[in-house]
């Protein structure tokens, strides 16, 4: 058996977030070519070509639902930078979960985080850069790199990556879940 990996790369708009998007084709075969086995497309948590991932949505769609997803994680960082969790928590479901370690310890809960946002203080300097966008009809996942993190819990020069993944409310779109690591 021999498995076929072909990429494809396509730009699909002037818009840098969603250039050179992937879509990966995996077909199993044996030596032989007597039995073969196509997988289709596989769809990686990276970039991806937006006409293959988004099917059953158009690209002005699309781009809608990323500017709303967008506007929530801008909430979070709003929030972060100027140390103060009442910005953040609208993009928050009442029920949203939270995980991540804070140096050795567990950090569990939005309420842990929003505590820790308040306490730390403003974070004026971090610099967040949105690493990707997924975006699944109803559910969305965001993967968010932060660099510059200071404040009296962070102290100086802090990094860490976030993940969150959004579902879709009639009220718009609100994180139901933070998962982060702390670099040391």
């Amino acid at each position: 058996m021999r498995a076929i990996l072909s990429t494809f790369r396509t730009s699909i708009s002037s818009n840098p977030v969603l250039d050179n998007f992937r879509v990966a084709t995996i077909q199993i075969r044996s030596r032989d070519d007597a039995f073969s086995t196509d997988f289709g497309h596989v769809w990686l948590l990276t970039p991806r070509t937006l006409r293959s991932y988004c099917l059953r949505m158009t690209k002005s769609e699309y781009l809608t639902e990323y500017d709303g997803i967008v506007k929530s994680v801008q909430m979070y960082i709003d929030g972060s930078k100027q140390g103060k969790s009442e910005l953040m928590r609208p993009a928050f479901h009442p029920d949203a979960s939270f995980f991540g370690y804070a140096g050795d310890q567990l950090a569990i809960g939005t309420q842990f985080l929003f505590d820790w946002i308040d306490k730390n203080g403003p974070a004026p300097k971090i610099e967040p850069r949105v690493v990707s966008v997924d975006i699944l009809e109803s559910i969305a996942v965001v993967r968010l790199d932060v660099s510059g993190w200071s404040g009296n819990l962070a102290g100086s020069g802090v990094r860490m990556s976030d993940l969150f993944t959004l579902l879709k409310m009639p009220s718009g779109w609100k994180i139901i879940q933070k998962a982060f690591h702390w670099y040391a």
